[in-house]
């Protein structure tokens, strides 16, 4: 009995470990016309515990200068004539879909809500995103730099609201009037707790345990109806 209780103590202990443990997450995209990758470093316990998820996106072929890219398609579309429909919608319909819109909306929200929670109590201390761009025209290149600035500028907005950015971030985008060339370097790294992620992982599995809300339009009711069959 004695020994059953320390087990058990020693099962505790582990499992509180865990849920405190801060887990590091370094993402890398590398883009050029040469290469492009992507690696994920995970670590935790103070770099005691690591992996690496290496994703090699396109390579240059040695031999020459061109990219071989494995294509296949497969299609079994046939011709139809078209026909014109058309359909009439009673009040009672325009209404029952006024109430199925509010309740995908409702339902978007307590998803929302809980991915939001979690993204709260992430922490970013490394965020940098460095471009080298030119379509050899001036002109046009300035047109998409400033496009890209924008985009930029708009990202770093919604994830500063979501997430808890610790640091300046570097965000430099180098024109190249005179050359056609395209380069990117981002590199992310953010902190969070393991039972954080635990957490919004069981409120997820609770959410969509229920499947969707039942619908009254007919096009959406067969979908909640055909997503409560699978489960």
């Amino acid at each position: 009995m004695k020994w059953v209780f320390i087990i058990f103590l020693v099962i505790i202990a582990i499992l509180f470990l865990i849920i405190i443990s801060k887990l590091t997450v370094l993402i890398q995209i590398n883009h050029s016309p040469k290469s492009q990758d992507v690696r994920i470093k995970l670590s935790t316990w103070l770099g005691l515990i690591r992996y690496t998820i290496h994703i090699p996106l396109m390579k240059l072929d040695d031999d020459s200068a061109s990219v071989v890219v494995k294509h296949e398609e497969k299609s079994n579309l046939k011709k139809e004539n078209a026909k014109n429909k058309s359909e009439k919608f009673s009040p009672d319909e325009i209404i029952r879909a006024i109430k199925d819109s509010e309740k995908i909306i409702e339902h978007v929200a307590n998803l929302h809500r809980i991915i939001k929670k979690f993204f709260k109590k992430v922490t970013i201390s490394k965020l940098e995103w460095h471009s080298v761009f030119g379509i050899g025209d001036a002109a046009h290149t300035g047109i998409f730099v400033g496009l890209g600035w924008s985009v930029k500028g708009c990202l770093l907005g919604v994830i500063s609201q979501y997430m808890r950015l610790k640091g300046q971030p570097h965000i430099t985008i180098t024109p190249l009037f005179q050359q056609l060339n395209s380069e990117t370097k981002f590199e992310c790294m953010f902190h969070f707790r393991v039972g954080n992620a635990m957490l919004a992982g069981i409120r997820l599995v609770k959410y969509w345990k229920g499947g969707l809300p039942k619908f009254k339009t007919k096009p959406l009711s067969m979908l909640s109806g055909s997503n409560s069959k699978n489960q």
